[in-house]
């Protein structure tokens, strides 16, 4: 094979391997909201929060973020959903670990953690972030919903 064409076709992929990563990088983080969201059933979540189970949301929104053992980034969000919801009593944040769950990975489609759902007082899925949630979108959102 000639080498200008093998020069293309490395120039080819790099190409398209930067463009793949460019657009990763710009959707993750990012709140996608959630037009027809379903209700969570806390009951099939198992969720505890300082060893008690939860069988309540937040009084106006909760955030389930959903992480693994060998997650890197969701310790970090975790720490910050955390301080949030130490500033907002109407706010309650919820971390459950997938890595023996994979039902609920299945059920609510996680390709990557953390991730995280916004939930409207009722249970209602409101917003969707993958990734690490940038700070800023997720203030953003909780002044959508009242939360100051």
């Amino acid at each position: 094979m000639p080498f200008e064409i093998k020069l293309t076709i490395v120039l080819s992929l790099v190409l398209i391997a930067s463009l793949a990563g460019w657009y990763w990088k710009a959707h993750t983080g990012k709140v996608k909201l959630i037009k027809r969201g379903e209700l969570v059933d806390l009951s099939k979540l198992d969720a505890y929060k300082n060893g008690k189970k939860v069988t309540r949301f937040g009084k106006k929104v909760t955030l389930l973020q959903f992480s693994t053992e060998v997650c890197s980034q969701c310790k970090q969000t975790a720490k910050a959903f955390g301080e949030l919801e130490q500033q907002h009593s109407d706010l309650l944040h919820l971390e459950v670990d997938l890595t023996n769950r994979l039902d609920l990975a299945a059920h609510f489609g996680v390709l990557q953690t953390p991730t995280t759902l916004v939930l409207g007082s009722n249970g209602k899925v409101l917003a969707r972030v993958g990734g690490a949630p940038k700070p800023q979108e997720i203030q953003l959102e909780l002044e959508k919903l009242d939360i100051k």
